[in-house]
């Protein structure tokens, strides 16, 4: 199979990228390598502007169920593009990456990385049935004395010390949103992360991140956590 010749587009939508009032459009073409599978790789991203030659941009992402969105993000009349998508199986995690047009030049201002990198979080579970999530300068701790005594077991000894072989972390992105506040003519970014427990399905928590674009640089506004058992801010 010549994957060249067997691109087809992925999404397109219409935006206005060079200014306020441009009619342009923004294509995702890639291939779909597997039927029956909305998986697709070999992604380009080609911005057709109301005026001048396409520009293209070979992406180095690929993943599921891929689609774009566009939305000023950085509060300068001109809409950025957001690429999203999923990947890692049942893991579940989030493909997010936002591109700008600068001097004809696309240029990558965010991708779902950002946020670990910038406002890393991590969790270990402690002794008494605690879990205790650490994000720079807040501190939480998860209350697990209310699980089943068997889940219990298999972190505790029967003393309520932690088992050596017992680990907690806090998963990359699971879900990127953009949002928009009716007081701003911007949007934002969502972005969720899992703690996560003895595996992959044992979701401890879910930490929250609401963060912008201005000045095409990652600022954390609000960052939280919210619990699917009870808890206590440490």
């Amino acid at each position: 199979m010549d994957q060249i010749e067997n691109k087809v587009v992925i999404d397109s939508v219409s935006a206005h990228i060079l200014d306020k009032y441009s009619k342009d459009e923004v294509i995702l073409i890639g291939v779909l390598p597997y039927e029956d599978s909305s998986y697709s790789d070999n992604l380009e991203l080609v911005i057709k502007p109301e005026t001048g030659y396409p520009i293209t941009l070979k992406l180095p992402y690929s993943g599921y169920n891929m689609q774009l969105f566009v939305g000023d993000f950085t509060e300068d009349e001109k809409e950025e593009i957001m690429i999203r998508g999923s990947f890692g199986g049942s893991g579940g995690f989030e493909i997010g990456v936002i591109y700008k047009l600068i001097d004809d030049n696309i240029k990558e201002i965010f991708n779902q990385n950002d946020i670990v990198k910038n406002s890393p979080c991590t969790s270990k579970f402690k002794d008494n049935y605690k879990v205790h999530v650490s994000c720079g300068n807040k501190k939480y701790s998860i209350n697990l004395s209310n699980r089943p005594k068997d889940y219990l077991d298999l972190i505790y000894d029967s003393n309520g010390r932690v088992k050596p072989e017992s680990i907690a972390s806090v998963d990359y992105p699971n879900t990127l949103y953009p949002v928009k506040d009716v007081d701003n003519d911007y949007y934002e970014l969502l972005i969720q992360q899992r703690i996560v427990g003895i595996n992959n399905a044992d979701t401890l928590g879910i930490i929250q991140s609401l963060c912008n674009l201005l000045d095409e640089k990652l600022t954390i506004v609000t960052k939280g956590i919210y619990f699917p058992f009870n808890s206590e801010i440490i």
